[in-house]
């Protein structure tokens, strides 16, 4: 059965002994982040955390739910073997959504004066970050001229009780909407929804067409129609069983200082002004819980969320034009798809090269790593060392110049010079090589 909402999900983790309650009180300036940044840096063995004792705040504040993989897999409830053909097959069952009338989302409602973003506490990050922050809010909007739906998450700054940064350029859907929405002199409408079910906030990395309902895939996930209600002061729909939902509308042609924050490459990126968004309303459970994410230096919640719906829908790009394919990994250490490594077997010589110049072209990835379908890609020790034993540097590396430029990426030069690599670290193809010194019967040996 599926996480119907995120309680359900923090409950399994805590049966597990995955989730460790933090009674101690903690300060959502740094001090979080502080907590979330340990735990992350233990890699798969780093617990969530659930902090119940937030300074000079009544809300409490869940967070490392997605900081590794382990916890990603138990999220969409499969294993790594099985994670890319379960994402590709929900893809291929959207289920739209069941309207209620009301949902535990909306048991509290805010409005007019009532409305107060700092009764919230929105952990400040990193330190020089601009303010607080909301870093794993799903955000809702519709295109203003057809009505197409988009959700994803975006980052919002807090400015202060009524108002919330928002970086979102196009070609980010929800920029492009906003631009719409400019160009017509009326405000975008946009609802934020906090603490959904995981298969919510893992449905927003898909990569869909322009104007496809993200939350459709969430429905597949949970194998049902999912539940949604109608804003309060919007006319948009969110999931019922989120913690908590933000409505408001981005104000046309008004701009508010917004930035800087510690970015996904783990790089601050500088503040500017940007489009903002002014709170109409706050609804919430009863007794919510917040949600945190940490980006920054890799490897957080920002990177891992991308991993497996990253590589199957590059898994399933790269299968239908080339058989021998077997796994693809985006490896955390290059923030959200600017490292890529495929495993796979040659049927022709230089196969691994095409595969390299489609990756470089049509994924966008700044790195990309070929190897032998003998190498474990989720292993960045037995990639390197494919890499150092198989690779010829004049013979199989390849460097196209003058590519798009990956946002935010902070070597990004000022012209049109941003190049790209790819390495090819198979053994070549129909010749012989050296044969990988093994060990007979270790599959034997008993666990210890």
């Amino acid at each position: 059965m599926a996480f119907k909402d995120l309680r359900a999900f923090l409950a399994s983790l805590e049966e597990k002994g995955q989730l460790v309650r933090i009674d101690a009180e903690v300060d959502p300036v740094h001090e979080i982040a502080a907590y979330l940044r340990k735990s992350t840096d233990m890699g798969d063995k780093g617990p969530a955390l659930l902090f119940e004792n937030v300074k000079g705040h009544k809300v409490q504040v869940v967070g490392g739910l997605y900081a590794n993989r382990r916890v990603m897999l138990q999220a969409l409830e499969t294993t790594d073997d099985e994670a890319n053909a379960k994402y590709l097959a929900a893809i291929d069952k959207l289920k739209e959504h069941t309207l209620v009338d009301k949902g535990p989302c909306n048991e509290v409602v805010l409005l007019g004066d009532d409305i107060d973003l700092s009764a919230f506490p929105f952990p400040t990050y990193c330190e020089l970050d601009g303010g607080p922050y909301v870093t794993l809010g799903v955000s809702i909007s519709k295109d203003p001229e057809d009505g197409g739906k988009n959700a994803s998450i975006y980052r919002h700054q807090v400015l202060d009780k009524r108002r919330i940064g928002v970086l979102s350029p196009p070609p980010h859907h929800l920029g492009i909407h906003y631009k719409k929405a400019e160009a017509l002199g009326q405000p975008l409408e946009i609802a934020i929804a906090l603490g959904t079910a995981p298969c919510a906030l893992i449905a927003t990395q898909w990569e869909a067409g322009y104007g496809v309902d993200e939350m459709m895939l969430a429905g597949a996930f949970l194998d049902e129609s999912m539940e949604v209600v109608k804003c309060q002061t919007v006319d948009l729909e969110v999931p019922a069983s989120a913690e908590i939902i933000i409505e408001g509308k981005m104000i046309p042609d008004e701009r508010h200082h917004e930035g800087p924050f510690g970015e996904y490459t783990g790089y601050y990126t500088r503040a500017s002004d940007k489009p903002f968004l002014e709170v109409t309303a706050i609804t919430h459970r009863q007794d919510p819980i917040l949600l945190a994410g940490m980006s920054g230096v890799p490897t957080t919640d920002n990177h891992v969320l991308k991993m497996i719906p990253m590589e199957a829908s590059c898994f399933a790009m790269l299968k239908k034009k080339f058989a021998g394919i077997s796994r693809v990994h985006f490896h955390g250490s290059g923030g959200v798809g600017l490292t890529c490594i495929v495993a796979m077997r040659q049927f022709a010589k230089n196969e691994a090269r095409q595969v390299l110049a489609t990756l470089l072209g049509a994924q966008g990835s700044k790195l990309a790593i070929v190897v032998d379908d003998d190498i474990d890609i989720q292993d960045m020790d037995k990639v390197m060392w494919a890499v150092c034993t198989r690779v010829r540097p004049d013979r199989d590396t390849m460097i196209l110049p003058k590519m798009t430029l990956w946002q935010l990426d902070p070597s990004a030069p000022d012209d049109d010079s941003y190049s790209v690599m790819g390495i090819d670290a198979t053994r070549p193809f129909g010749e012989d090589f050296e044969k990988v010194a093994t060990v007979p019967g270790v599959d034997k040996v008993p666990d210890f």
